[in-house]
């Protein structure tokens, strides 16, 4: 009787849920991973955040292919793109690297520790990849290395005899003011590089420098990046290694634009955003704190389109920090009137700001009274 234990497993979280639980990957392996997953015996088994891979044992518990070093790639796509990147904080903060929309991230993992690592790489690459790039003027011959984890200045260039050309390399600027070099890829090893670029005398530090994944197969998909899993020889008996990925919710400073659309004569009371919840007690929602905004009127250097499109007079109250995005709703944040000594609540409940609407670091609502 075929017998199968876990080998590992790859679970994603992210605290913007309530569950902590994270549909939004899945994972798709490399064609070279599901030829060693044959050749291993192995199976696949995704589920909704995350997945298993499982392998055949004997009856004394161990892999029935012996494991060697092995390396295993993942491309991740995304489910409701918008929704993840809205609500999802995925800079780097040391060294600080800002992801955009041309970037790929990259997990791995440390040994069998489950905490995957986190890193933002500029691309996937295939057997060739060609490289353009700008400098300031001063620059007008650059050197240029591609190194791996291990190895350093390796050869990404060959004569017309297919013999190898060895590195560092020098790049000439050209007529039309770029560094340009067609790197040739194909004897790597599929993996991460890194692409160091210096000044032409190769000294001090690097000009510029680019975190690649060379994969065939992956290059060819449109990714969100990748999964890296490096598992060492073992012949020991099976027993499940727990992944895990996990993501950090976004903090946004939240605005309210209070439109008076009834034309009524503000001047005669005052409108005013209080945080009524019981947030920042033990009580309240432990996602949350308790919040102040200050209303004043909309700055005339303000540039949301509102303020000219609305034909009204506008208060702007905004909150006295960044407040996190969460699937559930915050609630008690009140809109009232107070004129005098009597105070009388327009709104108990002011709608949260939709994470996908956000501008850099603030997020809008708009409020008609």
């Amino acid at each position: 009787m075929t017998a199968y234990r876990k080998l590992f497993s790859v679970h994603v979280q992210h605290n913007y849920y309530e569950d902590n639980l994270c549909n939004n990957l899945f994972f798709v392996p490399a064609a070279e991973t599901l030829k060693t997953m044959r050749n291993q015996r192995w199976l696949f088994r995704a589920f909704a955040t995350g997945f298993n891979l499982i392998s055949e044992v004997g009856a004394d518990l161990k892999n029935k292919i012996e494991l060697l070093d092995t390396n295993l790639h993942f491309g991740i796509s995304l489910n409701d793109a918008a929704r993840f990147f809205a609500v999802t904080q995925l800079n780097e903060t040391a060294p600080v690297k800002e992801f955009l929309s041309n970037k790929k991230i990259y997990f791995s993992n440390n040994a069998l520790n489950a905490a995957l690592e986190y890193q933002i790489i500029d691309g996937i690459a295939g057997d060739l990849m060609a490289l353009s790039f700008t400098l300031p003027a001063i620059n007008t011959e650059v050197t240029l290395r591609v190194n791996s984890t291990s190895e350093s200045n390796l050869v990404i260039n060959y004569d017309t005899a297919g013999l190898p050309i060895n590195g560092p390399y020098k790049i000439k600027l050209n007529s039309s003011k770029v560094f340009e070099k067609l790197l040739n890829l194909s004897k790597l090893a599929n993996g991460l590089y890194t692409i160091s670029i210096k000044n032409a005398a190769d000294t001090g530090n690097d000009l510029l420098t680019y975190k690649i994944f060379k994969s065939n197969t992956l290059s060819a998909q449109s990714l969100f990046g990748v999964l890296d899993i490096k598992l060492p020889a073992s012949t020991a008996v099976v027993t499940e290694t727990p992944f895990l990925i996990s993501f950090l919710r976004k903090s946004t400073i939240w605005k309210y634009y209070v439109i008076n659309q009834s034309g009524i004569d503000l001047d005669d009371f005052d409108l005013l955003v209080k945080d009524k919840s019981l947030d920042g007690t033990p009580n309240g929602n432990p996602v949350y704190a308790k919040y102040t905004f200050a209303g004043n009127p909309v700055p005339p250097n303000d540039p949301d389109p509102i303020n000219k499109i609305a034909a009204a007079e506008i208060l702007l109250f905004k909150s006295n920090v960044k407040i996190p995005f969460f699937q559930q709703v915050k609630l008690g944040l009140q809109l009232s009137k107070k004129d005098g000594g009597t105070e009388v609540v327009l709104t108990k409940n002011l709608p949260n700001p939709m994470p996908e609407k956000q501008v850099g670091e603030e997020s809008k609502v708009y409020v008609y009274v």
